[in-house]
């Protein structure tokens, strides 16, 4: 019971629980930009440091993994959800990444542990995703996923004569085909987890 209750107090785990916070702060004071965004982007760069930390003091755990992926994936929902209701037009598109965003994950995660592997991000024969999850990709691609996401949320409140908008539209322009990228791989997850399973089966049949 006592090394059970140790995961928790985890290093990975409690700056884990620090980016639910920063989270919950930032959605809850989403009209506020300037606050929304430097909690957002705090809690983004927390992301990349409990890997390091888990690595670094050897304290990878099951349920540190589930509770990293889950916090990304609610919160890139959330502000995917807020998009979808400053940008009307793209609703249908904001709420349907939404969903491919938590069903490709999800499925891999599945997919896994049909499979035995240590973790989902080795799991796949696939080359796409293993140079997808290639430690200095993921992490770029991560960051301007949500730095163009993000972007959308700023041009919603910076106005043409705003000097940081040209900015801010630039930088939105630079990270929009990582983004692109981003979502292919999402759907490619799909497609590869569901072929692994396949193969899974075959091999238990």
């Amino acid at each position: 019971m006592g090394r059970r209750l140790s995961v928790f107090l985890y290093v990975p785990n409690i700056i884990g629980y620090v980016r639910v916070v920063l989270s919950v702060l930032a959605f809850s004071k989403y009209w506020d930009y300037t606050r929304f965004t430097a909690l957002y982007l705090v809690g983004f760069l927390l992301d990349a440091a409990d890997g390091y930390a888990a690595r670094f003091l050897n304290q990878q755990s099951d349920f540190g993994a589930a509770l990293d992926m889950l916090t990304d994936r609610l919160s890139t929902g959330a502000l995917l959800t807020l998009l979808s209701h400053f940008y009307p037009v793209y609703a249908s598109l904001f709420l349907g990444l939404i969903v491919l965003d938590g069903y490709s994950h999800w499925l891999q995660m599945a997919a896994s542990l049909c499979a035995g592997a240590a973790s989902h991000k080795t799991s796949s024969p696939s080359r796409i995703l293993a140079f997808y999850y290639w430690r200095p990709v993921l992490t770029v691609v991560c960051l301007l996923n949500e730095l163009f996401f993000l972007t959308l949320y700023l041009l919603r409140f910076l106005s043409v004569t705003d000097a940081a908008r040209g900015p801010v539209a630039a930088l939105s322009l630079l990270c929009a085909p990582v983004a692109v990228f981003k979502q292919g791989v999402s759907a490619w997850q799909v497609v590869a987890a569901h072929r692994l399973m396949g193969a899974t089966r075959g091999r238990s049949a």
